[in-house]
């Protein structure tokens, strides 16, 4: 685990939006209006020159397969949409299995542990192994490991009991809310039972007082079947707009967990897979594709889904200059 380890010196930088920039409410919120606020935050996510690349274009996952020895997995989108299966998925992960291709669920999803993921994964029918599962989650649990901030360490968003982060104290803040102002850290695991006075605590703690914060779940929203549900990176754009310095983010696009992740492949193939047979199938530009693009991987955009189903996707790779390596319709 030499390269995940990084100093454990926190920096709060500042970050400033566009003045014209506007984050559209919930009830108003699109697919359109989610690119825009990615776009807005694009000056801190990871950089990758994409102009020279070449997309290509097939029907279906199953079409591309024998390009790889290795695929990360994002869920939402991708596995499942809300409670139901993305039609097709289960046929192409299991002609995956025959090709001997390594298979790793890559999600945002950090509210609940590997073990309730899986859980909920083969309550769909897909079958995965713990060690087939990278959560964002998990890989907050890592970094914080290796990386202690000052303790106590306020955790938020938890809702499996159990933090396996070693040595390190912390509080769940939803069951000891008067602990608040007492931490000299914070984890920001998922907003299932966000509200507008967790955002308000939060926002006048870390305004009054600035500590580092720690968010595991870069995601804007997830796509259920007729809707978004609202994901943490929309809650922080509003503490940005507001003046509270960056968070430290821990899930995709960010590198620590695609570093989790190749070596949670190499483990499982028993040797160094190489970046150019490792493709990462996502639903989102901002997260899944750039996260691929900037770290070295292929990238595949799936389309029929996740967040830019029905939406023109080649205009919104040219306003955005994220690029595909592959662009598939369904698994």
């Amino acid at each position: 685990m030499e390269n995940f380890y990084l100093k454990s010196e926190f920096v709060l930088k500042k970050f400033h939006f566009d003045k014209n920039f506007i984050i559209p409410p919930i009830k108003n919120m699109d697919a359109n209006s989610v690119i825009n606020i990615y776009e807005g935050m694009r000056e801190f996510f990871p950089k990758c020159k994409e102009s020279n690349k070449n997309t290509i274009l097939a029907r279906r996952l199953e079409n591309i397969l024998d390009n790889f020895d290795a695929l990360l997995l994002d869920a939402f989108g991708v596995l499942n949409v809300g409670s139901s299966l993305v039609p097709g998925i289960i046929k192409t992960i299991e002609k995956a299995r025959q090709k001997n291709i390594i298979l790793l669920v890559v999600t945002n999803g950090a509210s609940n542990n590997t073990h309730k993921k899986r859980n909920q994964l083969a309550s769909l029918g897909l079958e995965f192994s713990n060690n087939e599962i990278i959560s964002s989650r998990e890989t907050a649990e890592i970094f914080l490991t290796l990386n202690q901030p000052k303790e106590p360490l306020g955790v938020l968003g938890n809702i499996d009991d159990n933090l396996n982060i070693p040595n390190l104290k912390y509080v769940k803040l939803e069951k000891d809310i008067d602990m608040f102002n007492e931490m000299n850290s914070f984890l920001l695991l998922g907003t299932l039972q966000w509200n507008t006075e967790w955002q308000e605590i939060l926002f006048n703690s870390l305004n009054k007082n600035p500590r580092p914060l720690f968010v595991a779940n870069p995601d804007v929203v997830a796509p259920h079947e007729q809707k978004y549900s609202m994901e943490p990176a929309y809650y922080v754009s509003h503490l940005l707009k507001n003046g509270v310095h960056l968070p430290f983010w821990l899930g995709k696009p960010f590198p620590t967990i695609f570093e989790l992740a190749i070596n949670r492949l190499n483990q499982l193939s028993k040797s160094k897979i190489p970046f150019s047979r490792i493709g990462m199938v996502g639903d989102t530009l901002h997260t899944d594709i750039l996260g691929a693009n900037s770290f070295g991987l292929k990238s595949v955009l799936m389309t029929k889904y996740g967040l830019l189903k029905n939406l023109e996707i080649t205009n919104i790779i040219k306003k955005t200059n994220i690029i595909p390596d592959y662009i598939v319709e369904s698994p």
